[in-house]
């Protein structure tokens, strides 16, 4: 069976025991389906046209050779950062695919961009576009960009992952988006060939993408009237998946509804999906340290800290927790736990396991925001990374060493 599945009680990718792979590797290990990645890509792939661009947002899982693996499947991707473009490069990306957000891009990411020939970069302020047009013309290249429109929708999700509120320091409100176009259209440095916009994460209101949709038409509408040649709509992502029990949206059934408004209208689409491409394709694997008993509580402590896996301390997110290897021990409510020195390091409360001192747990639907979110926080190690398709097991991240946490500190 592809992806992951249970095999007389044992936790497997494809056909590979996660209790194998924990016993090789070692713990806090992070551990990705390829399958599970491919699958989820070629919901949007194979949902849109050619001229159509997917974009994977590289923030929620920046492993390299993931984003080698979804480079060769057709992928684009969505970058917010000089680095992270470099590693879209490095991992055989073509420029033409790439489309750079952000609201502090540098002028040495500037400089980047335009010198590779990204697609796009997604302007957030007039200030950016000033900054844009100035070294456009220092390089004599033309810089490809869109406007990045600040909706003012709400996504009714954690505050954090919210992006398109006119609180939010992203984009640009729409009455400044008339100036910013003739800004640059007029400085000959600039061809605007689109707009973009981003709602935030986790979106299970297909209304809400439709109404950005809408408002974006209404923008490009009004600015190719005014005589700008504009043949993009970047709808950004945010696409929620199911961490607990939250119905998702039909992928190909959304685009197909949104491509079918933009066809007549002679207008492309651009996405920018993240969490839904990573999210489900990847688990943690920790060991309980120990069972802690109190009147109150039962916590099980993990060797896994905040520090390897941040949301559920930085979110408050909830994930599914389940024992790899099935045990003959009394299921008992727990709270789990890491052993980072803050009380926030905390992974669930109130889940029932069959644990005891050794068992191996899986944390769920940590494909995303997970090791691209992790430090060193209490000088502990970050963990190692493995892919596995079929019965292929590739260590895509060694673990890390404390030689490797003091070499920058030991050169100065």
């Amino acid at each position: 069976m592809k992806g992951f599945n249970r095999k007389e009680g044992q936790l497997f990718i494809d056909d590979v025991s996660l209790k194998d792979i924990a016993k090789k590797f070692g713990t806090p290990v992070y551990v990705y389906s390829a399958n599970k990645l491919k699958e989820n890509l070629n919901n949007y792939v194979s949902s849109v046209r050619k001229e159509d661009k997917v974009c994977y947002s590289v923030k929620s899982n920046s492993n390299i050779h993931i984003l080698s693996l979804l480079s060769e499947l057709g992928s684009g991707f969505d970058v917010v950062s000089g680095n992270e473009l470099r590693r879209c490069l490095e991992a055989g990306a073509k420029p033409e695919d790439i489309v750079f957000s952000g609201v502090g891009k540098t002028k040495e990411e500037i400089r980047l961009a335009i010198s590779a020939g990204i697609f796009s970069i997604n302007i957030e302020s007039e200030e950016e576009l000033e900054r844009i047009i100035n070294i456009s013309k220092d390089l004599k290249k033309q810089a490809e960009c869109t406007i990045r429109i600040n909706p003012d929708l709400s996504s009714e999700s954690h505050p954090y992952i919210q992006t398109g509120l006119k609180t939010s320091k992203f984009g640009v409100l729409k009455e400044k988006v008339d100036s910013m176009a003739r800004k640059a259209s007029e400085s000959g440095s600039v061809n605007l060939k689109g707009i973009a916009s981003h709602v935030g994460s986790q979106i299970f209101d297909k209304e809400l993408i439709l109404e950005n949709l809408n408002l974006l038409i209404e923008i490009s509408t009004h600015l190719t009237k005014q005589g700008h040649n504009l043949r993009y709509l970047d709808l950004g992502g945010g696409f929620g998946i199911s961490y607990q029990e939250e119905k998702e949206l039909k992928i190909d059934e959304v685009l197909t509804e949104i491509i079918s408004v933009l066809e007549p209208l002679n207008l492309n689409l651009i996405l920018e999906p993240g969490r839904s491409i990573s999210g489900n394709a990847g688990v943690l694997l920790s060991k309980v340290e120990y069972l802690k008993k109190t009147p109150d509580l039962n916590f099980a402590v993990i060797d896994s800290g905040m520090n390897d896996f941040l949301r559920p301390s930085l979110y408050q997110a909830w994930h599914d927790i389940s024992v790899v290897e099935t045990k003959d021990k009394k299921e008992l409510f727990y709270k789990v736990v890491g052993p980072v020195c803050e009380s926030g390091d905390t992974f669930g409360e109130e889940r029932l396991l069959s644990l005891d001192e050794n068992s191996i747990l899986a944390i769920h639907d940590a494909g995303a925001y997970g090791h691209a979110m992790s430090s060193n926080y209490n000088s502990r190690l970050k963990s190692s990374e493995i892919l596995i398709e079929d019965e292929e097991i590739k260590v895509i991240r060694r673990r890390e060493t404390f030689d490797d946490l003091l070499r920058q500190e030991r050169d100065v």
